[in-house]
């Protein structure tokens, strides 16, 4: 196993791909195994199927993410490969799985009004002015060196201990814990950031399109709407808050892409994971792929919702320098 201009691991030794066949639901069996289509191969283990949720689960068999436990809809399954001879589901079987994604896998639009939009910007204002005083009176805030973090790719001591305290006293610190885990692992891992997705679109953010919650319990105790709510606008608060500390209004941010096939025509996502670092960028642009971009835009801070400045699961397995912005309708990239 070796690193990849020392920002990700990968196998050097994997076999080609004429080994393996596509995913399809007949694959879905405990046991097998099979490798991700993402550049790197990244190899897991299926482990079995929710039939409530429609979703199977895996755990990742290498590189940083080693032992992590995903669990993604049955659609997806289309998103790996299979090595040749592999044990298959018989045909009744098969149907059945069909069925329950059919059912469960529904896509839904949910509209972001302006009305919503300006009533959440009024909460964020009143949200600002309450931290405002808490963050001015701590240490180490007002010193923090942004270009030092971005070139080590190190978040910031002082940021995470001053929303770490802020995430205690609203009681959002488990709320906190599954979001940031989750989305640095595999954003599509379970609903969670689903979640926080369609409650922005309520919030009057950013529209969402995607599967429907397959599980309306996604927003009962910890994960409440009003929970993710009050989430939603401490982090921002906090993020921009400490941008007028460091008086700072936009941010430079990156983004490479690798794709083993055309690139087509998408909707922005609610939430789009960006990078403070080019080299980072670069490595996912060097893929060895069929095509890729590399990315690079000024963004407003009013977008951040996390960045690996403030949140200690960016700065674990993964060090990208990342950031997760809100995302803009008029723009499919950043």
């Amino acid at each position: 196993m070796t690193s990849t201009g020392d920002v990700y691991e990968h196998d050097p030794d994997a076999p080609g791909d004429e080994a393996f066949e596509a995913g399809t639901l007949a694959h879905v069996v405990a046991g097998n195994r099979a490798r991700m289509l993402d550049p790197r191969r990244t190899p897991v283990t299926v482990l079995g199927v929710d039939s409530l949720r429609g979703e199977f689960e895996v755990e990742v068999g290498a590189f940083e993410d080693t032992g992590a436990r995903w669990r993604l809809p049955l659609e997806e399954v289309s998103r790996f490969q299979f090595p040749r001879g592999s044990e298959t589901l018989d045909s009744a079987e098969v149907d059945e799985l069909e069925r329950l994604a059919a059912r469960l896998g529904r896509h839904i639009e949910i509209p972001a009004t302006a009305e919503d939009r300006q009533a959440t910007l009024a909460n964020l204002a009143r949200e600002r002015e309450r931290l405002r005083p808490l963050l001015l009176g701590r240490r180490g805030l007002a010193e923090l060196d942004l270009r030092r973090c971005v070139r080590e790719r190190t978040g910031s001591p002082a940021a995470a201990t001053t929303l770490e305290k802020l995430l205690e006293a609203s009681g959002l610190t488990a709320l906190e814990l599954s979001l940031s885990e989750t989305y640095v692992s595999n954003p599509g891992s379970g609903e969670v950031v689903k979640g926080h997705a369609v409650v922005i679109a309520e919030m009057g953010l950013c529209p969402y399109s995607g599967s429907a919650v397959r599980d309306e319990r996604l927003f009962e105790g910890e994960g409440a709407r009003e929970r993710r709510r009050g989430h939603i606008l401490l982090r921002m608060a906090f993020l921009q808050e400490l941008a007028a500390l460091l008086g700072v209004s936009t941010v430079e941010l990156y983004r490479g892409m690798a794709l083993d096939g055309p690139l087509e025509p998408r909707r922005p996502p609610s939430l789009t994971a960006a990078t403070f670092s080019r080299e980072v960028a670069t490595a996912h642009f060097d893929s060895p792929t069929e095509t890729a971009l590399l990315l690079r835009g000024r963004v407003p801070v009013s977008r951040l919702l996390m960045t690996f400045l403030e949140t200690p699961a960016m700065n674990g397995r993964y060090r990208e320098a990342e950031a997760v912005l809100i995302g803009d309708p008029h723009n499919p990239f950043l």
